[in-house]
């Protein structure tokens, strides 16, 4: 028994980096050379007059880390995403959602005290659509819908993004739009020499909230989820603050 639970655990999370992988893979070779970054965003209002009612009062925040696989016979997608359920709800609640089914429970984890489910969900949601015809511009991972609002992070070209931003504004108008830097591709990370274990302790620390205003979170906090020493965490974010600070100097010309 144990070791049957043993295998299936270990298999989940090789599925599980094996997407990530095809994810990262995926956007990085599809992404232009030089691209721009807009970002659609709805209040937490305007959402509670939409079908999405049915989904942010019973999850608290969900984020998109990536498609599956788009099933056109079907009209929906398969996404992974990464789920904090209403207090009180469970997991199989989600099939209740009209449009939402889950497909796979990959694992839960704890994350600042909260627990996280990464799922594989079945999205029939007309919002899926927008934007499926469309080349050279994504809804990329990071992407999120929750009680307080929903943040659509959408890359590529301007004319794709232009195309997906004008669908959505025709789904529901009241939305803020923000356009952020054109980045070229690859252009921040590279150099920067960073290990996998500084930037998984990086992810962790963003993701608990360590870098958002005002947060309480503490190092030792992030150190105490991924069961190393609060020490090794500071030296690791440390190290990409400074990294960080280096690449802002090269693009202001001081370094």
């Amino acid at each position: 028994m144990v070791q049957s639970l043993l295998y299936e655990l270990i298999q989940r999370k090789i599925l599980l980096g094996k997407l990530k992988n095809a994810f990262i893979v995926k956007y990085t070779c599809q992404m232009p050379a030089y691209m721009r970054e807009v970002r659609v965003e709805y209040e937490g209002a305007t959402l509670m007059n939409t079908e999405f009612k049915e989904q942010i009062t019973r999850i608290s925040n969900m984020t998109f880390m990536g498609v599956v696989y788009r099933d056109y016979d079907n009209q929906c997608l398969h996404q992974m995403v990464e789920i904090e359920l209403a207090k009180g709800v469970q997991i199989s609640e989600i099939d209740e959602i009209p449009y939402l089914k889950v497909h796979q429970h990959l694992h839960m984890q704890l994350v600042g005290g909260k627990e996280i489910h990464c799922v594989i969900i079945r999205n029939t949601h007309e919002t899926i659509h927008i934007g499926s015809g469309v080349n050279g511009a994504y809804v990329v991972s990071g992407s999120k819908v929750g009680r307080t609002g929903s943040l659509l992070i959408l890359r590529g070209s301007p004319d794709g993004i232009t195309s997906i931003v004008n669908g959505f504004k025709k789904w529901n108008p009241r939305c803020k739009i923000s356009v952020v830097m054109p980045v070229e591709e690859n252009a921040g990370l590279s150099g920067t020499d960073l290990t996998d274990k500084q930037l998984e302790v990086f992810n962790l620390a963003w993701e608990m909230g360590f870098y958002e205003k005002d947060s309480r979170i503490k190092t030792g906090e992030v150190a105490d989820a991924m069961g190393i020493a609060r020490v090794t965490v500071s030296g690791h974010l440390r190290h990409i603050e400074e990294k960080m600070a280096i690449i802002l100097a090269r693009k202001l010309g001081i370094y």
